[in-house]
Parts: structure tokens; sequence; C-alpha cells
């Protein structure tokens, strides 16, 4: 499914020139959709799709898929290769019962993916996060776009090593479980629970930790009008550190 994500892709960005940027957005996001929707039909798979472009009954319906076809639309439709396709599958819509996960980097083609209790892998090795850093030592990523309000992270921002924004939250996940990066912060109320479903069991197989809306572990209802905000940690030294100067700034 990800690798016909990946094709459809491919071919729409060939007529990047003929598009305004938010119509090639469309273009890629229509094209990417269709992939994940054909490739189901096709293998006469009986699935509930939970997708941020639509949700879709197909055969009889059972499992869930739940996906992000385009995560980091903006980032490819302006060539920033910063993009990819996100899938998971779970047995009821909750973060909690989700067996499988993978994300696909639409530029290169690298694969990471997870099964329950079966751990993690980029490509045909297995990951693990970063070994205990402390905040002043760390990399971390945080998305602050679309006018987040910055006084609830200043602290944080003052006091980590390096920042870094992707503008692809399930990309920023996997860094994290890979020992990239050491975490992942995004409060902006604006994140779906399309866009992290199998970046967080990834990186909970990884042997990493999250908090969902404050809460450490909290699961998670696996539907497009799902919101949350989210921590993301290599361990769970820095996830208590950062949410310590979260909780004193009020956030």
């Amino acid at each position: 499914m990800a690798e016909k994500v990946r094709s459809n892709v491919r071919q729409a960005l060939l007529k990047r020139q003929s598009y305004e940027v938010l119509d090639l957005k469309r273009l890629l996001d229509s094209e990417a959709q269709g992939a994940v929707v054909d490739t189901l039909e096709r293998l006469g798979a009986s699935v509930h799709l939970i997708s941020e472009e639509g949700d879709v009954t197909i055969g009889g319906g059972g499992a869930y898929v739940i996906a992000d076809p385009v995560d980091g639309t903006t980032n490819l439709s302006r060539d920033v290769p910063l993009a990819v396709t996100s899938l998971a599958v779970a047995e009821t819509p909750r973060l909690s019962d989700a067996v499988a996960g993978l994300v696909m980097d639409l530029y290169t083609g690298d694969v990471y993916r997870a099964e329950r209790n079966r751990g993690a892998w980029r490509g045909g090795k297995h990951i693990h996060p970063a070994g205990p850093r402390p905040l002043g030592d760390a990399l971390l990523s945080m998305d602050i776009s679309k006018g987040a309000p910055l006084n609830p992270v200043k602290e944080v921002i003052a006091r980590a090593r390096h920042l870094r924004q992707l503008g692809c939250s399930a990309l920023s996940l996997c860094l994290v479980a890979a020992g990239v990066m050491d975490a992942h912060i995004d409060l902006r109320g604006t994140l779906r629970a399309t866009d992290v479903a199998a970046g967080l069991l990834i990186l909970r197989e990884a042997g990493g930790i999250f908090s969902i809306d404050g809460a450490v572990g909290n699961d998670l209802e696996l539907s497009r009008s799902t919101r949350l905000n989210l921590i993301a940690a290599s361990g769970r030294g820095l996830l208590e550190d950062i949410m310590e100067l979260l909780d004193q700034a009020g956030a």
C-alpha cells in the first residue's frame, strides 16, 4: 500500500509546474488516498479505513486501517524532502489496540515499522531510542506552526540544546524511536490521531515513551476528528523534565 502511495505521488509531482501550491496539495492528497483505497479493494480486504482524507468501509468492515496518506503535504508540494505515508492497523479504533504500523519516506523509500510486542525496525534493523540525556544536551523536534502560542514552550526552547521543526509528525516520531531525535513536542491542539497512530506504535515498540494531553501513555481514539497535544521522548527522565517545565508555564 505504501509503495502504491509513493508511486502515485511521484507521478503527481511530475505535474508540479502546472499547478499552484494549494491545487498541487489537493492533487497529492487525492492521489495518495486513491492508492490506499485501490490497494485495499484489490486485495479484497474487509476493513474500516480511517483516513485524514476520508473514511471508507471496504468489504464488510472488520479491522481498522488508520492512514495519513501524505503527512507533510506542504513540504511535498514545495519540494522540501520531508514527507511520509503513515499506515497503522488496529483491532478497534483505539491506539491501545494497534497491532502494526508502517511509515514510509516518500522521497527515499525508507521504511519504519513495528508490530505489537515484537519491536520496531528501520529497514531490516531493530531500532531503539537514544540513551538518557538531559534537556540541556537534547535535540528536540517541535511543531509551532500555524500561529501556535509560544508562551507554554518558551522555557523548553530556551533550555534545549538543539531545535528542529520538520513539518511531518510521523517522521518526527520515527526519528525519536530510532535515536536520531531525543523528543518531539506538539502542543498546538491541531495534531490529528491519523497523523500519529503508526508513529506512536513504532515509538512504543522501540522503547520510547509519550504523553497525550498531559497523561503518560494515555490511550487515544483513532478517528479523523480526534485532536491531541503530544510529547514524545526517548525516556521517562526527559519526558518528565519537559512536562515539569510545561506545568510551570501553565501549559
